[in-house]
Order: structure tokens, then sequence, then C-alpha cells
């Protein structure tokens, strides 16, 4: 179900970036970041509202937006998807990378590489998380 997961600082800039179904990086996740950031912000203001869910033909994004505005972004594939395993699963991934990340995040210079670590923490929250769900929740090919 969950095939790649972004986490945007408030600058929308890709803080980092995992992808579950290979170990092949976005070319473009910067300028994909930038996009889903201003598309967020846009919503916000003209709406008052905030983005959850965005479909297209192939594929859902899920997006969580935490009290400091960051946002994570959760690729998945277009089936039924149950929010609320999307919504816990954001929260503690937003949180945990927050709490590790904060002397780096204090004095961010736009150093992404210092994020990458992070995908051991995600594969950790996943399967804590979910308690063997884990195959329920990535995409198998």
């Amino acid at each position: 179900m969950i095939q790649e997961l972004m986490i945007i600082n408030q600058a929308g800039i890709a803080l980092f970036y995992h992808n579950f179904i290979n170990s092949d990086n976005l070319n473009d996740e910067q300028t994909l970041a930038s996009y889903f950031d201003i598309i967020c912000r846009f919503i916000k203001r003209e709406f008052k509202e905030s983005l959850k869910m965005l479909t297209l033909d192939s594929f859902k994004f899920f997006f969580y937006t935490h009290k400091s505005n960051y946002h994570l972004v959760l690729k998945c594939d277009n089936k039924d998807i149950d929010r609320n395993i999307l919504e816990s699963f954001s929260e503690r991934t937003i949180n945990t990378f927050l709490e590790k990340y904060n002397h780096v995040l204090e004095n961010f210079n736009g150093e992404i590489s210092l994020f990458k670590s992070f995908s051991v923490q995600i594969l950790e929250i996943l399967e804590s998380t979910f308690k063997g769900q884990k195959k329920d929740l990535l995409l198998e090919h």
C-alpha cells in the first residue's frame, strides 16, 4: 500500500525521502516537495482546510501536517486505504523524525544528507506500529 514517504519542511524542502518498493530515489523529489508545499499552502489559505488526500488515477497521496508545519506525504497505491492507519503511522514517524533531528533542524543549513539514516527508523516504526501487518501496508511486487 505505502510506496514512498517524504518529509517536507516549512520551506518546501524534502528533508527525507524513502522508497519502500526499491532503492531508487526520485530524481525530482525536491521539485515534487515544493509542489506539495505550494498545494498545501494554497488550500490552507484559500479554503481554511488542510489537504489530507490527493487522488490520481494510479496513486493516492496522503498528507499529514504536523503542528510544527512539517509535512509528511505518503504515496500509496490507489486502493482502499485505512486513513486511521496512515494517520497513526504518519504521526509516529514525523514525531520520531523531529525528536531525533531536533538539533540539526534548529540550525538547518540545507544539508539533507544528514537525514538519510532515518530509513532504519522508518522500518522499525512500521514494524513496531503494526506488529506483523507490514505486508498489508507495503505494496509487494
